[in-house]
């Protein structure tokens, strides 16, 4: 029960470290989700 803090603390900087990388991803995918409606939009031009 003395390393009660220590595994709290463990699952904590896991889960920042998840939600960190999630939001990343979600972040990549928004931009890509961008490009590729400019592409759409150059392709419809020609």
């Amino acid at each position: 029960m003395e390393n009660l803090g220590y595994l709290f603390a463990g699952y904590a900087v896991v889960w920042l470290l998840l939600f960190g990388y999630m939001f990343s991803i979600a972040k990549r995918q928004k931009q890509l989700e961008k490009e590729i409606e400019l592409l759409k939009d150059l392709k419809s031009e020609n």
